[in-house]
């Protein structure tokens, strides 16, 4: 990501040069995501906010930590426990508009590992689930499962109002242990791309889903990549995602899709600790990544935890997985290395990933009750931790390239072998993803030894993310 530290919105990858390695990308923290918080709560009340006036988020604490209800007391217990013990004060509860997107409850729910295939956290963590789904079917009456189910958390028991499934994303290259086979599946849902397979009876016929074999004699589908024809057949088990006509310069997103949210589980080689990446213009999502934020950092005690926004406001547009579903949300841990399991890495992924889900099954349980609630909602139990309705994000800048979801920083390739760099990350920079670098800091270091300093190409001051990332 890249932006100015002059301005509050800022930019998201910028390409400098093409890249056969790593890219090194640039971020600049921002109020957007604050500024969709706040609609977001002002959206599901109909209540009109004044936020306080705006500072630049790194001169002010992340989550104000002292005397906050901790993310612990927003859960919900319908267990005769201590918890059902304390004194509950009756709240006025605001009203909920029908246009609002917290109105309607999210119910269908899909998380998908492996679209990246030799990032093998998100392909264990679904099947964790999976083997949640079979504890749960052979779960005897008496309840003795004590033995059998060492998962504190069973999502499937512990979020009901949920309707949860799985995907592995791209089987043929978690197979093969590479990040994909023909190119990158997390750039392949775009409404451009994804037109180029036609979905009809004779394509069914041609393409085994099953097998991922799609038939030489049709010459269209024969020449197009493995993960073009991996990302039609996802999009038609989760979207549609989009209608064949649209107004001009409208959004051609398919209003209701299958899938009310899809969460993709990735991880990355960057030191990038939690990022919840959700997109821009969706004020649901950005009401769960406030409530991942706090969670995670409050209750499971992580301290490098942050959110993302990608500059994308047209759901048509965005290339990822996740806007497959009317809401995405994606989930990028690191750092860990390709084709490698980490205990720990795995244990930051389900946290991230049951806060999340308990936020979407608590505001369902909420739309149930209605009025007849006399607890203060999850909104406002946000509303008390972020005054103001502020949330520190940093929001990606425009992509300069066609097939990029954000801008990007790259170097220059070693002219004998394109997979290898003709000059590295300086040591000042590596593993400090999210920290700012200004004009005149060390950037690369030539094969010679000479240091390369930082030009001001994209501002005096920017902040790295995804610093030197392996995948790319």
């Amino acid at each position: 990501m890249v932006c100015s530290s002059k301005a509050l919105s800022c930019a998201h990858r910028v390409v400098l040069r093409t890249a056969a390695f790593s890219l090194l990308m640039t971020a600049l923290p921002s109020s957007a995501f604050g500024t969709a918080m706040f609609s977001a709560l002002a959206a599901s009340t109909g209540h009109t906010f004044k936020p306080k006036q705006q500072r630049h988020p790194l001169s002010m604490p992340l989550l104000i930590r002292g005397g906050q209800q901790s993310a612990r007391n927003m859960s919900i217990n319908d267990n005769n426990d201590a918890a059902t013990t304390v004194t509950r004060k009756t709240y006025p509860r605001a009203p909920v508009f029908s246009n609002s997107p917290f109105a309607v409850p999210v119910k269908k729910v899909t998380i998908a590992g492996g679209t990246h295939g030799n990032e093998y956290t998100g392909v264990w963590c679904i099947k964790a689930i999976e083997k949640q789904r079979e504890s749960l079917m052979n779960e005897c009456d008496d309840d003795t499962n004590s033995e059998g189910d060492k998962n504190p958390i069973n999502v499937f028991k512990d979020y009901p109002s949920l309707d949860i499934d799985t995907l592995l994303a791209n089987p043929m290259a978690y197979m093969a242990n590479k990040r994909f086979i023909d190119t990158d599946l997390n750039r392949e849902f775009s409404m451009e791309k994804l037109k180029r397979v036609k979905v009809d009876e004779e394509t069914m016929e041609l393409c085994d889903i099953q097998q991922e074999f799609c038939s030489e004699d049709d010459a269209t589908l024969s020449s197009l990549p493995h993960e073009a024809i991996r990302a039609r057949e996802i999009e038609t088990i989760l979207g549609p995602k989009f209608t064949e006509s649209s107004p001009p310069n409208g959004d051609a997103a398919y209003p209701d899709p299958l899938m009310d949210i899809v969460i993709d589980l990735h991880t990355t080689t960057a030191n990038m600790g939690i990022s919840l990446i959700i997109p821009e213009g969706d004020a649901l999502m950005s009401a769960a990544a406030a409530y991942v934020l706090n969670k995670c950092k409050n209750e499971y005690g992580y301290d490098n935890v942050q959110c993302c926004m990608h500059a994308l406001p047209k759901r048509q547009d965005r290339m990822n997985l996740s806007s497959c579903g009317k809401h995405g949300f994606t989930i990028e841990v690191g750092p860990s290395p390709q084709g490698v399991i980490r205990h720990d890495v795995v244990e930051k992924t389900e946290a991230a990933l049951h806060s999340l889900l308990e936020f979407l099954h608590l505001r369902n349980l909420e739309l149930e009750k209605g009025d007849d609630a006399n607890e203060k909602s999850v909104l406002d139990h946000l509303r008390d931790i972020y005054p103001g309705g502020i949330v520190p994000c940093y929001r990606s800048a425009p992509a300069v390239r066609p097939g990029e979801l954000s801008g990007k920083i790259s170097w220059p390739n070693d002219p004998e072998n394109p997979n290898f760099p003709a000059v590295m990350v300086h040591k000042s920079i590596q593993d400090r993803d999210f920290e700012p670098l200004r004009v005149g800091d060390p950037l690369f270091v030539s094969l010679d030894g000479e240091v390369i300093p930082y030009d001001g190409s994209h501002g005096d001051e920017v902040n790295l993310l995804f610093v030197n990332e392996g995948g790319y």
